[in-house]
């Protein structure tokens, strides 16, 4: 039983329709090269460069009734690099017994014996969070994944390993978000003492301009806590909690198909939390990646095991540098550019990566 990781990008020469089509084909010819189906698949994520006017079509569309809505799903508005207007990033499993109960933006997913995932991307409409601030959005957000895990006998503290906060406007709203976040963790017994959760906060918003913020969740049951580890470089990396957030740089799961490396979204930062080389976009690139390298290696993992990977820029400017520079250095990994501002403005550059290691037969 192995998964696989990838990322489709539409051509930007078609319409908007036609790039919908082409992403459909995509998919299903990769759930083939598998012997796979659409019951195969975990967890998508769609990236849109204009929700307010995409999403009712895609949610019409093929792609999501026919592949994309088997597993669960998840969308963000973050301009694409390159000139396409949706691209879709996809997990797939193959095993044989899956069982999935849900709807896809809130499904648990049961493979094989014992093993179950809890993903829940949370959207929130105008009636729900009119001229509410995204500190009490973001505790909104949490308390809604909350609820679910403790219908289900579970915590956010012990089975919630990874996040993605999409925030609106994030220079202006992620000092609310980060304060709405502390709260949740300080009442569920998350602290610096204990641990925090792998997390990506950054620029993106959904289809509805009143919500500040959407989070995604990602949480596991069945496995035990020996099975869970919490990666630091502190030679090249500080904790969070130094400069007042509360995430993990990453977090290690061993599930019964593999090793697995949620790394949080990592920018150019040193053991003080200084942001280093600031206006440099390729030093703040090799430094970013010395980073990740440096995590993975804390748990026995290399660069060379990234699945895949999510590259946010600030400045769209620096695209044809970072392009060149990721097909030099990662030409068979799956990736993705977007515009996307980073939480702390002289951040030129961010990456997020799962990092997987299969088990041996």
């Amino acid at each position: 039983m192995n998964s696989h990781f990838n990322i489709f990008v539409a051509n930007p020469t078609l319409s908007f329709a036609d790039q919908l089509q082409d992403l459909r084909n995509s998919v299903q010819l990769w759930f083939g090269s598998y012997n796979c189906s659409p019951s195969n698949l975990l967890f998508s994520r769609v990236y849109l460069t204009d929700s307010a006017n995409q999403l009712s079509f895609f949610l019409s569309h093929s792609l999501f009734s026919d592949c994309l809505s088997f597993g669960a799903i998840s969308y963000v508005e973050q301009p694409l690099i390159g000139g396409a207007k949706v691209a879709v990033q996809a997990w797939i499993v193959d095993a044989g017994s899956i069982l999935k109960k849900g709807t896809p933006e809130k499904m648990e997913i049961k493979i094989g014996d014992s093993v179950i995932f809890f993903f829940q991307s949370v959207r929130f409409k105008e009636l729900e969070v009119d001229g509410k601030n995204a500190c009490v959005q973001t505790e909104m957000a949490f308390q809604r994944h909350i609820d679910w895990l403790e219908e289900n006998g579970l915590r956010l503290k012990n089975n919630c390993h990874r996040t993605w906060l999409y925030v609106r406007d994030v220079d202006r709203n992620y000092a609310d978000v980060v304060r709405g976040r502390n709260n949740v963790f300080e009442n569920e017994g998350l602290t610096k003492d204990t641990h925090f959760i792998a997390s990506t906060g950054i620029g993106g918003a959904s289809e509805d301009c009143h919500a500040l913020v959407g989070v995604d969740f990602f949480s596991v049951d069945g496995i035990s806590s020996d099975c869970i580890r919490y990666l630091q470089a502190l030679d090249f990396l500080n904790p969070t909690s130094e400069y007042g957030v509360a995430f993990e740089r990453g977090t290690a799961l061993d599930l019964p198909f593999g090793h697995f490396r949620f790394i949080s979204g990592t920018a150019s930062i040193d053991k003080y939390g200084i942001c280093l080389y600031r206006g440099d976009i390729q030093a703040q690139t090799e430094r970013m990646f010395l980073n990740v390298s440096k995590l993975l290696e804390a748990d026995g993992s290399t660069l060379s095991d990234i699945a895949y990977m999510v590259v946010y820029l600030r400045d769209i400017a620096d695209y044809m540098w970072v392009k060149k520079y990721l097909s030099l250095h990662f030409p068979d990994v799956p990736s993705l550019l977007v515009e996307a501002r980073v939480c702390r403005p002289e951040w030129l550059i961010e990456v997020e990566c799962i990092a997987v290691t299969h088990n041996e037969e």
